[in-house]
């Protein structure tokens, strides 16, 4: 038609100035905020085009289905600033000039109006066809779906994508291992994990908050949530506007509840600290402070060296406290292997390590049922006609929090009774002192485990440099330990080229005596600045 037009005027017709806004709407106006249409206002408004300049469109509710007011005021404010538009259904010429004649400028409102008009009346039709589905858990209407599914049309079953369904797999027990986003996506790239997503919008890459998404993702549970995704819903979240409502068994499950439950309640015990270093060396993570002041330690790996890493106290590095660093290599092994003897001489067995694993997946599930029953309360103050929807769910979800709150009052008791407790056992544990500094795959999954495992036995950990440690585990049990005292790497390391044997010296531990004799102070744990003035801290670090 353009062609057609611009061969009857003589006109040449510019393709290398065609605009397109395909699948942006123009009724909520996403077309003048990215699209085509608002970078051909921003030139008229910028006086980039010549006067005169004509734009072929097909005809003028093809500009846009704005409400009348914006829809007049964006046409006037392209025709004000030169732009001539001509609609090629009815061959109009609309100028400057032809909007003064009243018929003209009576009929480009009624055009407008009448494109608003059906727009609106399209998309409240559409909303109310979604409102019924959504009272009949239909899943006939209801969005896009999961990456790993696929149907020939919405009366069909849903066909599981089973190598992707594989993958999401290895990313939930990577998970359950202690491995974070950013560690299973770094996997995934290196080997060659196919994308679960239905686009493929990445390239086949996996990018760091991928694995995240799955993680949080319930549709592998077969649920769905039905969602409000109107513009202005969309304008506030990507995802629409949450509507409280989940159907169970909408989609075909991938992921069995244990396994989502147990990630769930990895991913809790490891946002303790979530700086960890990329390998995850820091197996103490979000458990180590310092003895002297209190402050968290920082570690910094080392890649060449016999220390593995130096072990600082945050304020030391802030230029608060003079208290001494250590290496990782100094402490590790005697922390670990003490740690491991406490466990492996409280009478323990395998059992204590499930009702352990237990405890944390009950009170995951019992905080996402928490979150899940506020945001249905709220859904149903908020969303008018969903009631009748939301109280049955209400009430189940009440029902299985009583049942959640019963079952962890029988596990702590349990745990409580029987000092049940094992968290590793000899083999683990000579794996992981086997891992504990290795550049592998397998070693940086060792470490996770080990972190994940810590972290649910062991509450704190203070570490006096060189000389001794208190290690409080959760059930209140607090141990002292001394540590290896100070040695330059020639003369601890044999390996070394120039080794010579240690002189034979008294090692001095001065504060693993306090610890003996009940004298140690130990500093409250992430409380700055309380337990003593700055200047008895300075000479106290000294």
């Amino acid at each position: 038609m353009a062609r057609k037009w611009c061969l009857k005027k003589g006109l040449e017709l510019d393709m290398g100035f065609v605009l397109e806004d395909l699948g942006i709407s123009g009724y909520s106006g996403a077309n003048m905020k990215r699209g085509a249409l608002g970078a051909l206002q921003r030139l008229c408004l910028d006086g980039k085009l010549e006067a005169g300049t004509i734009l072929l469109i097909e005809a003028l509710d093809r500009l846009t289905r704005l409400p009348l007011p914006d829809a007049q005021e964006l046409l006037l404010s392209l025709i004000n600033n030169g732009l001539t538009i001509v609609t090629l259904t009815d061959d109009r010429v609309w100028t400057k000039a032809s909007l003064t004649n009243l018929e003209d400028f009576m009929m480009s409102v009624v055009t407008l109006y009448r494109g608003y008009q059906e727009s609106d009346y399209k998309s409240k039709r559409l909303r109310e066809t979604f409102k019924a589905h959504r009272a009949n858990s239909s899943n006939q209407a209801f969005g896009s779906a999961p990456g790993w599914l696929t149907r020939e049309d919405k009366s069909k079953p849903w066909i599981v994508d089973q190598d992707k369904a594989d993958v999401i797999g290895l990313v939930f027990e990577l998970s359950v291992c202690g491995l974070g986003s950013k560690a299973i996506a770094e996997i995934a790239n290196r080997e060659g994990w196919e994308v679960p997503t239905r686009l493929n919008r990445t390239q086949g890459r996996w990018h760091a908050q991928m694995p995240g998404h799955i993680l949080r993702n319930r549709a592998v549970l077969g649920e769905h949530e039905y969602r409000i995704r109107t513009h202005e819903a969309h304008e506030k979240h990507w995802q629409g506007a949450s509507t409280g409502q989940v159907v169970a068994d909408f989609y075909p499950r991938i992921i069995a509840d244990d396994l989502w439950h147990r990630s769930r309640a990895s991913i809790s015990t490891r946002s303790v600290a979530r700086r960890r270093d990329n390998h995850g060396y820091n197996i103490w993570s979000g458990l180590l402070y310092c003895g002297y002041c209190g402050a968290p330690l920082h570690r910094k790996q080392e890649k060449d060296g016999y220390s593995r890493a130096q072990i600082s106290c945050s304020d030391r590095l802030a230029g608060i406290t003079k208290c001494p660093t250590f290496s990782a290599k100094n402490a590790e092994a005697t922390l670990l292997s003490q740690i491991y003897l406490y466990s492996a001489s409280s009478l323990v067995s395998g059992r204590g390590a499930v009702t352990l694993q237990n405890i944390a997946v009950l009170e995951v599930r019992e905080k996402d049922l928490d979150a899940q029953s506020r945001r249905i309360v709220e859904a149903i103050a908020k969303t008018d006609g969903m009631v009748d929807a939301l109280l049955p769910k209400l009430t189940s979800i009440s029902e299985e929090l009583k049942e959640i709150k019963h079952d962890l009052g029988i596990q702590r008791q349990a745990q409580a009774l029987t000092d049940d407790d094992l968290v590793f056992d000899e083999t683990f544990f000579t794996e992981s002192m086997m891992h504990l500094y290795v550049n592998s795959d397998e070693a940086r999954v060792v470490r996770a485990s080990l972190h994940l495992k810590l972290a649910r036995l062991v509450q704190t950990v203070w570490v006096w440099a060189y000389d001794t440690a208190v290690v409080e585990f959760k059930d209140g049990i607090r141990i002292n330990m001394p540590l290896p005292v100070k040695r330059l790497p020639s003369r601890a390391n044999p390996s070394t080229k120039h080794h010579r044997p240690p002189k034979e010296k008294q090692e001095s531990r001065p504060c693993f005596g306090k610890a003996i004799t009940g004298t140690l102070e130990v500093p409250p744990a992430q409380i700055r600045n309380n337990w003593a003035s700055p200047s008895k801290r300075e000479t106290f670090a000294e």
